[in-house]
């Protein structure tokens, strides 16, 4: 039996009907081509929720990590990550945006600011407009490698069945 083509692109539209901010919406990405977007990013940023509970989610997260991409942990999840062992660095989202908006932050290593937010784990009324923020008043690519599609942001996965959302995260690190 053949195994199943994932598409990553199905069902893009905003899982929150009312949220449809404009003409400028994200573009649903193939999990591969997500990943080569990472993958490309001079410095790109893992920004981590506190809905990482699905199976799966933190070896994605910690692979990631390893792969020398720096972790955000917003919300609750930095003492998963912890616990997981995973190095992160604490941060309110709202805060965070504030920062990336600013030309002169340095990035949590002082080395400069970044140039991709990748956004996983997020709830999405509250992440949606944080990416509109980012979107509207920055020059960073946006990523959205979460299970719903977020139109705020530059590239999104559609909405996804939670068995396909952990096989389309396997395909984004294999491309790392």
């Amino acid at each position: 039996m053949a195994a199943k083509v994932l598409d990553t692109t199905r069902n893009a539209v905003p899982f929150d009907r009312a949220n449809v901010p404009g003409p400028k919406m994200a573009k649903a990405v193939q999990a591969e081509m997500a990943g080569k977007l990472i993958s490309k990013a001079k410095r790109p940023l893992l920004i981590i929720g506190s809905a990482i509970s699905e199976e799966g989610i933190v070896d994605v997260i910690k692979s990631m990590a390893e792969k020398g991409i720096p972790v955000a942990a917003t919300g609750s999840s930095l003492k998963r990550l912890k616990d997981e062992g995973i190095e992160a660095s604490y941060v309110n989202l709202h805060a965070l945006v504030s920062y990336l908006k600013d030309p002169n932050w340095k990035g949590f290593d002082g080395n400069g600011g970044y140039d991709t937010a990748i956004f996983l784990g997020h709830t999405y009324y509250y992440a949606s407009q944080l990416m509109s923020t980012l979107k509207n008043f920055t020059k960073i690519k946006i990523i959205s490698i979460d299970r719903h599609y977020h139109p705020n942001a530059q590239q999104s996965f559609g909405n996804l069945k939670p068995e396909d959302f952990i096989r389309a995260l396997d395909v984004v690190i294999a491309q790392l």
